[in-house]
């Protein structure tokens, strides 16, 4: 009956895939030995992302096919570092899942590769010595003091010194001279104020405010616009405004068989009415404000 028990009991371990010593007695191996691994705490100075499709997230710093798979993920997804793990390939990240779990990614698989090898080992910084004082040393009693001689037989050449530079006079103040108290008072002679004159008739100056004020536009798109040409008499009053209707005076009435003339002459019309409701600046140089012949044509 033992024997029996014994082996259905391997039988059950070896379908669950795990290695069953054959020796009766004997401890059971129970899954490989893993090598030791060691965690430094690491936050990176940049956001770390995945690179790559179906990257794995392993419980542990190994790419063994008996290394559970926590997670995985693809490229541009963001992880969580907390540490690494440093391998004889490549550096490990631990990152932080989801759902509060730990998992390992191998470095290369990332946007931030580190190979495995040892830290490099900070230089120490080169102590620079401090510049010493320099010191004047007064020659000794009984020193000898070397004093160049002139040679025997050479001529003396005379090294002329250079001269001091001659001082720049300071420049001669000249006293203003005083005023004159004669009983006077000096006023300055004020410029005389130029006189505007008109530039221009009336009606040239009245046509002038009906284009800036875009009471009269543009007509040069209208049928057989090169002969169209209407003249008003314009009668103004002491406000700047139209004092009665205007007169068309040529032509004398408005065609009924030429619509384009028609139409023209009620454009006329209607471009004094609305420049009349804003009201025309008439200077008084320019006299008389009644019979103020204007005459529209395409522009």
């Amino acid at each position: 009956m033992r024997i029996v028990l014994t082996s259905v009991l391997a039988a059950v371990l070896a379908a669950s895939g795990v290695a069953v010593a054959q020796t009766p007695g004997q401890p059971v191996a129970v899954g490989p030995v893993r090598a030791a691994y060691t965690v430094e705490p690491f936050t990176p100075a940049t956001p770390i992302t995945i690179q790559g499709t179906g990257v794995r997230l392993r419980a542990e710093p190994f790419t063994g096919n008996d290394t559970p798979v926590l997670s995985t993920g693809s490229t541009g997804l963001q992880l969580t570092v907390v540490g690494l793990t440093r391998q004889s390939d490549w550096v490990w990240y631990q990152v932080i899942l989801r759902n509060g779990q730990k998992a390992f990614i191998r470095s290369d698989l990332t946007s931030a590769p580190m190979t495995g090898a040892a830290r490099v080992a900070t230089p120490a910084p080169v102590a620079i010595p401090a510049p010493q004082p320099r010191t004047h040393t007064t020659p000794q009693a009984g020193a000898i003091t070397m004093t160049p001689q002139p040679i025997p037989g050479a001529p003396a050449i005379d090294i002329p010194r250079p001269s001091a530079p001659a001082a720049t006079p300071a420049p001669a103040i000249i006293p203003a001279p005083a005023p004159v108290d004669n009983g006077l008072i000096s006023v300055a002679p004020a410029a005389p104020t130029p006189r505007l004159t008109p530039t221009g008739s009336l009606a040239d100056h009245v046509m002038a405010q009906l284009v800036d004020k875009r009471c009269w536009t543009d007509s040069s798109s209208m049928m057989d616009a090169h002969r169209l040409k209407a003249t008003f008499s314009l009668n103004f009053g002491a406000d700047g405004k139209l004092a009665a209707e205007p007169v068309l005076i040529d032509p004398a009435l408005a065609p009924s068989d030429d619509p384009a003339m028609t139409v023209f002459i009620a454009k006329a019309r209607a471009a004094l009415r609305t420049c009349n409701a804003l009201g025309f600046n008439i200077p008084a140089e320019y006299g008389s404000r009644s019979d103020v012949r204007v005459q529209f044509k395409a522009r």
